[in-house]
């Protein structure tokens, strides 16, 4: 090389995988874009359906699915937080909805109703807890368990009848906005947990990395006690959601939330491996998704077998699409 030749680097070009990753990195793309995704579907099943998507009839029901889901989305926000999997939530909803009605059934008592079922639904999340710490068993294989006894349970307590409440009753629930300033206090209560609070950052510190937890001082056991519990308040709440809402408790019960919950999650821009990026609103925003999927594809003619089988599909996409493929060694932050 000659002594007057001057080297001029040139910086690489960014492909477009790198854009992507870049993209997804910001702060504001786990908000973003599963709104915007929310609002393409809805436009899409609203030229689908010549508008009748659009009715008033249809925007409540829908919004009134997304409730109860978007309720225990944001319970379960707790526990996938941790690094931790329950799909036993939807078994503990209904179980939890079976208990206050038959409270109710037996005294009367709408108090009693709605802390039975609150409480119940916090137990059966706190047992789930206690025997995966306890005996060291992942609380995903827990849950599997558990989650057909809770069943087996409820078809016990009710058998081949209906269970009902008394209709004027859950009207006036309804019209005094329980379910609303029930779960708007219960969001508020999370939000400010998750992001404000010395014990929300413990709780992605866990879900993280639980070894650099351990060594910060923090007792993870701890940690993910409190987040069954959270968890188990928000279910329990949304057991009082169903009750008000059917005004009555069949066996299905909660049959298939646990998938509702979990699709919600991850609709909703969030991991269900938990780690860092993990906050308290995307459930609420894949609810949403979720409830206009199932009305729209149902609106379309798509059968409830397909739509189980294309939720399925969605699901595992997404799960493969926001997985994160690192070249160091692993931790619990998947995606």
């Amino acid at each position: 090389m000659n002594s007057g030749t001057v080297s001029i680097k040139t910086t690489p070009r960014l492909t477009i995988g790198d854009k992507v990753v870049i993209l997804k990195t910001k702060r504001s793309f786990s908000l973003v874009f599963p709104i915007l995704v929310l609002l393409l579907i809805i436009s899409v099943f609203g030229a689908a359906t010549d508008g009748s998507f659009f009715k008033s009839t249809v925007l409540v029901g829908i919004f009134n699915q997304a409730l109860i889901t978007g309720t225990m989305a944001t319970a379960v926000a707790f526990i996938y937080t941790t690094g931790n999997l329950d799909i036993s939530v939807g078994a503990v909803m209904g179980l939890g909805a079976t208990v206050g009605a038959i409270v109710y059934n037996i005294n009367g008592s709408v108090p009693m109703m709605l802390v039975s079922a609150i409480a119940v639904s916090m137990g059966l999340m706190l047992l789930n807890c206690t025997l995966s710490l306890v005996f060291n068993v992942k609380s995903a294989m827990v849950a599997i368990v558990m989650m057909q006894l809770y069943s087996a349970i409820i078809q016990e307590l009710l058998g081949a009848d209906m269970l009902t409440v008394d209709f004027k009753i859950s009207k006036a629930l309804e019209s005094g906005g329980y379910r609303y300033i029930a779960f708007i206090g219960y969001f508020i209560l999370c939000l400010i947990v998750f992001h404000f609070t010395t014990l929300g950052r413990q709780l992605r510190l866990v879900g993280g990395n639980e070894k650099c937890a351990v060594q910060t001082g923090i007792n993870p056991k701890r940690i993910i006690f409190i987040s069954f519990i959270m968890a188990g308040l928000g279910i329990g709440l949304a057991a009082t959601f169903s009750i008000i809402r059917t005004s009555s408790i069949s066996v299905n019960i909660g049959s298939g939330l646990g998938m509702d919950v979990m699709l919600a999650t991850v609709l909703g821009g969030m991991s269900i491996f938990g780690g860092s990026k993990s906050n308290s609103y995307s459930g609420i925003i894949g609810a949403l998704t979720v409830s206009t999927l199932n009305k729209g594809m149902l609106m379309v003619g798509v059968s409830a077998s397909l739509i189980q089988g294309i939720r399925g599909v969605i699901f595992l996409l997404l799960v493969f699409l926001n997985s994160e493929r690192p070249s160091t060694l692993p931790s619990r932050q998947q995606f």
